[in-house]
Parts: C-alpha cells; structure tokens; sequence
C-alpha cells in the first residue's frame, strides 16, 4: 500500500502543478502522462514489449531472484500508476 500512497502523492502533485500552470483541465492530461511513464516502464519490465523466442531465453537464463526482483518492480510500478490513471478519469468525467 505505499506504493499506492506514492502514487496518490505523485497525482496530488501533479494535479497542484497543473492548478497552478494551466488550468483544470490539464489536471487529467498531467496525472494521466504521470500514469503513462510508470505503466510504459512496467510493460517495459514485464518483457511485454519482446517477442517470444526472447522470453523463452530470459525465462531459461534468469534467476528465480533475478525475475523476482523485475516482478515487484512491475508491480510497484502498477501501483504508482493507478491512483493517477483514477484521478485522470475523475477530471475527465466530472470536470
């Protein structure tokens, strides 16, 4: 959950930045890049972006420790996305 509270912290952020810049309207475009940057960088861990003669060869060569490690990366990196991709869909919808 502090990963959820990070994230929470970075839209609040974002959202202030946009407030004080621009306008309301920005608040969804600034936490939804927000949001964007950290999905990209856990499709990026994921190996989601490979083809699958590459994933056959870093699953035989990884360490159960190694893919441990990019899994909670992927993860987190969920995490810290979804309060921001929630707080984009708020401005977008209601404002």
């Amino acid at each position: 959950m502090k990963y959820v509270a990070i994230g929470l912290l970075l839209s609040l952020l974002g959202s202030v930045v946009a407030l004080v810049i621009w306008d309301v309207h920005m608040v969804a475009d600034v936490t939804g890049m927000i949001g964007l940057v950290f999905l990209v960088l856990s499709m990026i861990m994921s190996g989601a972006f490979v083809s699958g003669d590459r994933v056959r060869l870093n699953a035989a060569t990884e360490t159960d420790k190694g893919r441990a490690e990019r899994n909670q990366i992927v993860t987190r990196s969920l995490l810290i996305a979804l309060p921001n991709f929630l707080v984009m869909l708020v401005f977008y919808l209601f404002i």
